[in-house]
């Protein structure tokens, strides 16, 4: 693949839509100066990858992070975590990449659209059980929280099955459908209070989370997925942000 040689002028039309939406950011009242900020730096690292990948993968770039629909063809995509029910995995104002193409599979966190009071809410949220699984986290005597447990057995995973999480009762996931919690099971809307999930409302499987100075890392107790480079990862369209408690 022959080097892309060719470089952006400051003026040009897409350095200007990056500025754009950088200043589309600071103007919004739900974002903050970190999203214009992650915005323009991406905007320079674009220009940087420009000079040093071929013109077919310098096609399709990460832009920046904003709560965002899932947009173009590539599998990638970015969605900025605007509440804290996935506390302290994804942290309120980091952003996720999401694999649109992965199936979800126990433990994995994924973006889904959540039916709440007839509203579609966009959230980030972890899959607990899976279709035919029995979930329950009943209460015992001698604690406010209990223990989680998946068709009678408590999860294995050491970090999952240390967040604390207080009870409920014993729910079947039916078919085509996920049991979903929040980490931060004291403020997360999710199964407990919605049932169970439609598969099909799951847009993607989070594969990493990405803090404000651009560094990337797996997602804590989750299965591990490829993680792609900048230049995979489909630019956003913004929508509105999810409820804090969605």
């Amino acid at each position: 693949m022959s080097a892309d040689t060719s470089t952006e002028k400051p003026g040009s039309d897409a350095e200007k839509a990056l500025r754009d939406l950088a200043g589309t950011a600071y103007s919004q009242s739900v974002a903050s100066s970190w999203l214009a900020a992650t915005v323009l730096h991406r905007a320079t690292k674009r220009r940087r990858s420009r000079r040093m990948l071929g013109g077919a993968a310098a096609g399709a770039v990460l832009v920046g992070s904003v709560a965002a629909a899932t947009v173009g063809g590539g599998p990638y995509y970015e969605y900025r975590q605007p509440s804290a029910v996935m506390e302290s995995t994804v942290p309120v104002g980091s952003s996720v990449v999401v694999n649109r193409d992965l199936e979800p599979v126990a433990l994995d966190v994924v973006q889904v659209a959540l039916d709440i009071d007839g509203r579609d809410v966009q959230s980030v949220l972890r899959v607990v059980g899976t279709a035919g699984d029995t979930v329950a986290c009943p209460a015992t005597s001698s604690s406010s929280s209990c223990t989680l447990t998946v068709n009678g057995r408590p999860i294995a995973n050491s970090y999952v099955a240390g967040l604390r999480t207080q009870p409920f009762g014993t729910v079947k996931v039916p078919d085509n459908a996920l049991f979903l919690l929040g980490d931060a099971r004291n403020v997360a809307v999710d199964s407990r209070m919605l049932g169970p999930v439609p598969a099909a409302d799951v847009n993607g499987v989070v594969v990493a989370v990405v803090d404000d100075g651009a560094k990337v890392w797996p997602v804590e107790g989750a299965p591990r997925h490829h993680i792609p480079d900048d230049y995979e990862v489909d630019p956003e369209t913004p929508v509105p942000p999810a409820s804090t408690q969605g």
